[in-house]
């Protein structure tokens, strides 16, 4: 019988897979992106405490207002009502794309620009909310292609134009002067910067925010340190603001997640930035060890993870990699840009050593 809804099923989901991650943990996790530093004793103590205290019978702060409050001042944010407040990144892109998908005039649907390869959620999040993707392919050296750009950018006319810098999955930042050409090139679209990974790349496109009117900046929490309160923000102008909240669910946000966020950007954030040193630190020694192998190609990182081209079968190196206790994001593009490459997040020191010692056993 439920084989007669599947014709119900939107017909642009068809391409589509479903997110999916390892069920299994594994000694050395390298796969997802993530903090690979648990939090201190004391620092977790502190959020028991502190979730103890909340009143599970009703319903969350419905506004956030004392999470706004805390990324506003962290962020310099000088109005908190101009942050749209996700669960994680992912909600945000539903919202802005929720918000922003009226079609220009001559235009079917909404066009959703960004680099290609880049975070996969732009491209799927635009099918899902009817809009049109439009990925435009990066140079050689993973940086924008700027004619491309260009001839894209007045070929499709824009709603949301997304960077994500540092990229995933390439880990490098994009130049500064490309974004800011691409923003003045569409002056009637909302260039968003995605800065998930910035903490790692020590700077930020922030300025461009109070300079253009059609910039917001993106964030979250998920890189440094509490992916599991899944908590994702973007600064906007104040007037978009207030359309985009149109979209977001009731009580979003639940009061854990809102708590241990406000935590984390108030009394753990000087912990969490010195996980970020740590992180950093390891990035440069873990360059420095896969560089050792002929035949891995590491490509330089402003994130907390490596993009690495294999000469050989990368699928097959990751799975002999899992059989040492080691997982790693492997993309299965036969013939796309990301064929024969692997994504190596940074861990901890005994994290790393374990994928060294595995990789000089396997190649």
């Amino acid at each position: 019988m439920s084989d007669l809804l599947l014709p119900l099923v939107k017909a642009g989901l068809a391409p589509l897979h479903a997110y999916k991650a390892f069920a299994k943990a594994f000694p050395a996790k390298l796969d997802a992106n993530e903090s690979p530093w648990p939090l201190p004793a004391e620092a977790r103590a502190r959020i028991a405490e502190l979730l103890s205290q909340i009143d599970y019978n009703r319903y969350p702060d419905a506004g956030a207002h004392a999470l706004r409050e805390a990324l506003a001042r962290r962020l310099g944010v000088a109005d908190p009502e101009a942050l749209v407040l996700g669960v994680g990144s992912d909600e945000v892109l539903a919202m802005l794309m929720r918000c922003l998908s009226q079609p220009k005039p001559g235009r079917a649907r909404a066009a959703v620009l960004y680099p290609e390869p880049s975070f996969v959620m732009y491209g799927m999040r635009a099918i899902i909310e009817d809009c049109e993707p439009v990925p435009v392919a990066l140079d050689a050296h993973f940086q924008l292609d700027m004619g491309r750009m260009a001839e894209a950018i007045e070929r499709t006319r824009p709603n949301l134009v997304f960077f994500a810098t540092p990229n995933n999955p390439t880990g490098n930042c994009f130049r500064r002067e490309d974004i800011e050409r691409c923003i003045e090139l569409a002056p009637d679209a909302l260039v968003i910067i995605d800065e998930a990974y910035g903490a790692f790349a020590g700077k930020s496109l922030s300025a461009l925010a109070a300079r253009y009117p059609n910039v917001a900046m993106m964030g979250t929490l998920s890189k440094i340190g509490f992916a599991a309160a899944r908590v994702g923000w973007a600064a906007l102008p104040r007037r978009l603001a207030d359309e985009v909240e149109k979209t977001r669910q009731p009580y979003n946000l639940n009061s854990l997640s809102q708590a241990v966020a406000t935590l984390a950007l108030t009394e753990l954030w000087p912990t969490l930035e010195a996980q970020v040193a740590a992180i950093c630190e390891e990035r440069t020694r873990l360059a420095r060890e896969l560089a050792q192998f002929p035949a891995l190609t590491v490509f330089p990182s402003d994130a907390n993870f490596f993009l690495v081209r294999c000469a050989s079968d990368a699928l097959g190196l990751a799975a002999a990699l899992l059989e040492h206790g080691v997982s790693v994001r492997a993309f299965r593009d036969e013939s796309g840009p990301l064929a024969g490459h692997l994504r190596i997040t940074v861990g901890t020191a005994a994290e790393n050593d374990r994928l060294i010692a595995a990789l000089r056993t396997l190649l």
